[in-house]
C-alpha cells in the first residue's frame, strides 16, 4: 500500500481574524479513517510538524493555499504572495491519534478527530493578512504532508528517554475527498468587546409574580428564583433577549459548537407569558447528574433570506452601568415532580447580541432596529453565573425551611 486515504476537512473557528488578539483564532481540521482499505485495528499516530495541520509551514511549502477575495468582484479569489513565509520553521513534536475504523460502533460522522491550529497574531502569517480583506485557506492537493506516522497506542514517537520508539510507516497519508472544505475569514483590526456582566441567583419563597403560566404545581407556596444582572462596565449597552441571535460563534469542522447559536429566550427577558428557564439546570447533589434542563438548544427554524431578521426594539433590554436588573422567575415547571433529595440549580452560559448605548428603532420599519446596527458583528455578551442555588425536595415539595 503506497497511500492511506484519510477523510480530511478544514474550517475556520470564527468568521473573523481579530488582529488585536482578543478573540483567539484557529484553523480547524477534522480527520477520520474510513477507507475500505484501512483494516488495521490499531490507532494511527501522526506528527503534526510539517503537515497541513502546521498551517504557517504548510502555506510556506505549498501544502495549503491562501487566496484573497477580489475587491472589485467578490466571486473572484486571487492567490496571495507567500514569499515572506519562506523561512517558517515546522512545529515541535506535537502529535494526534486517529482511531481505527475496525469495529467502530458510532457512525463515521461522529468519529472525527479534531485538531485546531492556533494562529498567532504576532506570527509571520498574521503579517501577511491585511485588515479589511477576506481570505480563504484550502488544501493544495491530496497530500497531507505527514512526514512521520505509525500504528500505535502511544501518544508520542519518543520514549521517556527521548529516544525514537517507533518505526515509521512508508505509505503516504492523503486526503480521500475531492472537496475538503476551506477556512474563510475576514481580517479586522479589532472587534467591539462587551462589558463583563455579573449575574447572581438566589431562591426565594413567594407567590409566582413573574413569567408564570402555572396555577397549581403542587409545591405549596410558589417557588421562585431571583436573578440579578449588573453591567460592570462604564458604558450603557443594549442586549437582545429573545428571537434569532446573530453574533460570532465558534465552529467545529462542519457546524457550530454545541449550543453556540441557541436562540431560546434568555433568562433576563421580560416576557409576562412564559418563564425563561431554558438556561437553568437542576443537578442531583449526591450524584452530580443533571436531572433537568439538559436539552440541546438547537438553532431554531430555518431562516428565509428574504425575511427581515432584524430584532424589534421590544426584544431588547438596556443595561446601564452598575444598575441591577432583577427578574423573579417561577421555577415550578423546572422542579415539579423531582424525587426527594438535595439538588442544585445552576445556570448554563448563554450569549446575547449586544450594542453600545441605547438602541433606537427604524421609523416605519415595524419597530425593528436601525438597519446599519444589524450589520455589526461582535462576540456575544455572556450571561453566566457561578452561583449554585441549593434546593431540598421533601415529601414531593420544596422544603423552604432548609
Amino acid at each position: 500500500m503506497n497511500e492511506l486515504r484519510i477523510h480530511t476537512h478544514i474550517h475556520s473557528r470564527y468568521q473573523v481574524f481579530d488582529v488585536s488578539g482578543k478573540l483567539q483564532f484557529s484553523i480547524v481540521f477534522s480527520l477520520c479513517r474510513r477507507s475500505p482499505a484501512d483494516t488495521d485495528p490499531r490507532s494511527l499516530l501522526l506528527q503534526i510538524a510539517g503537515s497541513v495541520l502546521d498551517v504557517p509551514y504548510a502555506l510556506a511549502h505549498g501544502l495549503l493555499t491562501l487566496h484573497k477575495q477580489n475587491a472589485q468582484d467578490a466571486t473572484q479569489w486571487v492567490e496571495e504572495d507567500l514569499s515572506r513565509l519562506d523561512k517558517v520553521a515546522a512545529k515541535g513534536q506535537e502529535t494526534i491519534s486517529l482511531p481505527s475504523p475496525v469495529n467502530r460502533t458510532e457512525h463515521w460522522r461522529d468519529a472525527f478527530t479534531v485538531y485546531q491550529c492556533h494562529i498567532d497574531v504576532n506570527g509571520v502569517l498574521a503579517s501577511v493578512l491585511e485588515p479589511g480583506k477576506k481570505y480563504r485557506i484550502a488544501l493544495k492537493s491530496e497530500d497531507l504532508g505527514v512526514k512521520r506516522w505509525a500504528y500505535s497506542a502511544q501518544k508520542q514517537f519518543v520514549d521517556s528517554d527521548g529516544k525514537p520508539s517507533h518505526d515509521y510507516e512508508a505509505a503516504k497519508l492523503v486526503n480521500s475527498k475531492s472537496t475538503s472544505g476551506n477556512a474563510t475569514f475576514k481580517v479586522v483590526k479589532s472587534l467591539p468587546w462587551p462589558p463583563r456582566v455579573e449575574t447572581r441567583m438566589r431562591l426565594c419563597a413567594a407567590s409566582p409574580s413573574y413569567g408564570s403560566t402555572l396555577t397549581n404545581v403542587n409545591l405549596g407556596s410558589g417557588t421562585t428564583l431571583e436573578v440579578s444582572v449588573v453591567n460592570t462596565g462604564s458604558d450603557t449597552v443594549t442586549v437582545q433577549t429573545r428571537g434569532h441571535q446573530t453574533f460570532l460563534i465558534p465552529w467545529g469542522p462542519f457546524q457550530p459548537e454545541a449550543d453556540a447559536d441557541d436562540h431560546r429566550m434568555r433568562i433576563i427577558d421580560a416576557s409576562p407569558h412564559k418563564p425563561s428557564i431554558s438556561s437553568l439546570q437542576v443537578v442531583d447533589s449526591a450524584t452530580g447528574e443533571v436531572v433537568r434542563g439538559n436539552e440541546k438548544g438547537g438553532t431554531g427554524p430555518l431562516i428565509d433570506p428574504k425575511v427581515d431578521q432584524r430584532p424589534k426594539v421590544e426584544d431588547l433590554l438596556t443595561l446601564d452601568p452598575e444598575t441591577p436588573v432583577v427578574r423573579v422567575i417561577d421555577i415550578g415547571m423546572l422542579v415539579n415532580g423531582l424525587e426527594d433529595g438535595q439538588y442544585k440549580i445552576r445556570m448554563q452560559p448563554k450569549g446575547c447580541r449586544w450594542w453600545h448605548g441605547v438602541v433606537e428603532k427604524e421609523v416605519g420599519e415595524d419597530g425593528r432596529v436601525l438597519a446599519h446596527l444589524n450589520k455589526i458583528l461582535t462576540v456575544p455578551l455572556m450571561l453566566e453565573s457561578k452561583d449554585e442555588v441549593q434546593l431540598c425536595i421533601r415529601g414531593g415539595k420544596v422544603d423552604q425551611t432548609s
